[in-house]
Protein backbone atom coordinates (compact mmCIF):
# COMPACT_ATOMS: atom_id res chain seq x y z
CA UNK A 1 0.00 0.00 0.00
CA UNK A 2 1.45 3.41 -1.06
CA UNK A 3 0.24 6.11 1.08
CA UNK A 4 0.59 9.59 -0.47
CA UNK A 5 0.88 12.92 1.45
CA UNK A 6 -0.29 16.10 -0.16
CA UNK A 7 0.94 19.27 1.40
CA UNK A 8 -1.22 22.45 1.00
CA UNK A 9 0.31 25.68 0.17
CA UNK A 10 -2.75 28.36 0.95
CA UNK A 11 -2.36 32.03 -0.97
CA UNK A 12 -4.13 34.38 -0.19
CA UNK A 13 -4.32 37.83 -1.64
CA UNK A 14 -4.08 40.80 0.70
CA UNK A 15 -7.64 42.78 0.31
CA UNK A 16 -8.05 46.42 0.92
CA UNK A 17 -11.12 48.38 0.87
CA UNK A 18 -10.80 50.60 -1.95
CA UNK A 19 -13.60 52.56 -0.21
CA UNK A 20 -11.51 52.90 2.85
CA UNK A 21 -8.90 54.09 1.18
CA UNK A 22 -10.34 56.87 -0.78
CA UNK A 23 -11.44 58.24 2.37
CA UNK A 24 -7.91 58.40 4.22
CA UNK A 25 -6.59 60.06 0.93
CA UNK A 26 -9.74 62.73 0.99
CA UNK A 27 -9.22 63.42 4.87
CA UNK A 28 -5.49 63.39 4.93
CA UNK A 29 -3.75 63.75 1.63
CA UNK A 30 -2.22 61.49 -0.65
CA UNK A 31 1.27 61.55 0.73
CA UNK A 32 -0.84 61.71 4.61
CA UNK A 33 -2.54 58.88 3.86
CA UNK A 34 0.40 56.63 2.68
CA UNK A 35 1.94 57.76 6.21
CA UNK A 36 -0.99 56.63 8.23
CA UNK A 37 -0.91 53.47 6.36
CA UNK A 38 3.06 52.77 7.02
CA UNK A 39 2.97 54.01 10.46
CA UNK A 40 0.22 51.12 11.28
CA UNK A 41 1.70 48.59 8.99
CA UNK A 42 4.55 49.26 12.17
CA UNK A 43 2.26 48.88 14.74
CA UNK A 44 0.03 45.96 13.15
CA UNK A 45 4.22 43.99 12.97
CA UNK A 46 5.08 44.74 16.67
CA UNK A 47 1.10 43.44 17.57
CA UNK A 48 2.15 40.50 15.97
CA UNK A 49 5.08 40.15 17.50
CA UNK A 50 3.26 40.40 20.55
CA UNK A 51 0.49 38.21 19.91
CA UNK A 52 2.97 35.76 18.79
CA UNK A 53 4.38 35.37 22.18
CA UNK A 54 1.08 35.66 24.17
CA UNK A 55 0.09 32.70 21.64
CA UNK A 56 3.16 31.06 23.28
CA UNK A 57 3.05 31.69 26.62
CA UNK A 58 -0.95 30.74 25.92
CA UNK A 59 -1.82 33.86 27.81
CA UNK A 60 -5.31 34.30 25.88
CA UNK A 61 -6.19 37.23 27.59
CA UNK A 62 -3.48 39.27 26.78
CA UNK A 63 -4.01 37.17 23.21
CA UNK A 64 -7.68 38.32 23.20
CA UNK A 65 -6.98 42.00 23.98
CA UNK A 66 -4.08 42.22 20.96
CA UNK A 67 -6.18 40.83 18.49
CA UNK A 68 -9.11 43.28 19.21
CA UNK A 69 -6.08 45.97 18.76
CA UNK A 70 -5.11 44.35 15.61
CA UNK A 71 -8.66 44.03 14.23
CA UNK A 72 -9.27 47.95 14.72
CA UNK A 73 -5.74 49.25 13.19
CA UNK A 74 -6.66 46.84 10.13
CA UNK A 75 -10.26 48.30 9.89
CA UNK A 76 -8.95 51.93 10.05
CA UNK A 77 -6.54 51.28 7.39
CA UNK A 78 -8.97 49.22 4.85
CA UNK A 79 -6.96 46.11 5.57
CA UNK A 80 -10.03 44.34 5.49
CA UNK A 81 -8.96 40.69 5.60
CA UNK A 82 -6.44 41.01 7.99
CA UNK A 83 -8.97 42.52 10.47
CA UNK A 84 -11.82 39.73 9.64
CA UNK A 85 -8.67 37.24 9.66
CA UNK A 86 -7.40 38.49 13.36
CA UNK A 87 -11.55 38.51 14.53
CA UNK A 88 -11.88 35.11 13.47
CA UNK A 89 -8.96 34.10 16.34
CA UNK A 90 -10.68 36.04 18.81
CA UNK A 91 -13.42 34.14 18.02
CA UNK A 92 -11.81 30.79 18.82
CA UNK A 93 -10.38 32.02 21.51
CA UNK A 94 -13.78 32.99 23.19
CA UNK A 95 -15.25 29.89 22.32
CA UNK A 96 -12.17 27.77 23.50
CA UNK A 97 -12.02 25.97 20.04
CA UNK A 98 -8.28 25.12 19.93
CA UNK A 99 -8.67 23.22 16.69
CA UNK A 100 -10.52 25.72 15.17
CA UNK A 101 -7.53 28.36 16.79
CA UNK A 102 -4.18 26.37 14.94
CA UNK A 103 -6.48 26.76 11.55
CA UNK A 104 -7.52 30.80 11.96
CA UNK A 105 -4.16 31.61 13.98
CA UNK A 106 -2.00 29.77 11.05
CA UNK A 107 -4.25 32.14 8.37
CA UNK A 108 -4.01 35.00 10.33
CA UNK A 109 0.12 34.39 10.52
CA UNK A 110 0.36 33.84 6.51
CA UNK A 111 -1.85 37.07 6.16
CA UNK A 112 0.06 39.08 8.53
CA UNK A 113 3.28 38.47 6.98
CA UNK A 114 1.84 39.20 3.48
CA UNK A 115 0.52 42.00 3.99
CA UNK A 116 2.60 44.08 6.62
CA UNK A 117 5.78 43.06 4.29
CA UNK A 118 5.72 46.12 1.77
CA UNK A 119 4.02 45.44 -1.76
CA UNK A 120 0.33 44.72 -1.74
CA UNK A 121 -1.77 43.43 -4.89
CA UNK A 122 -4.45 46.46 -4.63
CA UNK A 123 -7.24 43.91 -4.67
CA UNK A 124 -10.86 44.94 -3.39
CA UNK A 125 -12.63 43.27 -1.41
Amino acid sequence: MVCRVTMLCPVEEVCLDPGRMAALAAEFGAAGAESLVQRAKGEMALLMSSLVAYSAEAAYAAFARGLRSLRRLAEHVGMTGLAQAAQAVADCVTRGDSTALAATWARLLRLAERGLAGSWGQRAV
